[in-house]
């Protein structure tokens, strides 16, 4: 068994952010302007989840072992927890976005899928586990 990689976690949510950040500077300046908002939305947001199965698989080598599900329960909340944080303190005291703003993204029942995203991070990391624990 192999214990948690704490820089290797930490290392991967930092890639998925640049790739996300990106993701979303490109949506908003080519794909938007044909497709509107609410698409652009759903466009950026499905189009990442396969970035977060492929980074938890990218991690799931550390979890083999008897502690498999440990490690990566402690990946998938590590990284929610990242993206939460980073999401409200950048969001808020540095672009300078209202509370109120940044809460609608959490209104799954008007079409937001921001939800969507968290999910998958706390998933993955444990569905890749376990599918690589089976092999």
């Amino acid at each position: 068994m192999e214990a948690i990689n704490y820089p290797l976690a930490l290392g991967l949510w930092i890639g998925m952010l640049a790739i996300a950040v990106t993701n979303g500077y490109l949506g908003d300046i080519y794909i938007a302007p044909r497709w509107g908002d609410y698409r652009t939305h759903v466009y950026k947001t499905l189009s990442f989840l396969p970035v977060i199965f492929l980074f938890a698989w990218l991690y799931a080598g550390q979890t083999r072992g008897d502690l498999w599900l440990a490690n990566a329960l402690f990946l998938g909340c590590f990284w929610v927890s990242l993206t939460i944080l980073f999401e409200f303190v950048f969001g808020h005291y540095v672009l300078k976005t209202s509370w109120e703003i940044l809460l609608a993204d959490y209104r799954i029942w008007q079409g937001r899928l921001w939800l969507l995203v968290l999910i998958s991070e706390a998933i993955a990391p444990i569905t890749i586990a376990w599918l690589l624990n089976r092999l």
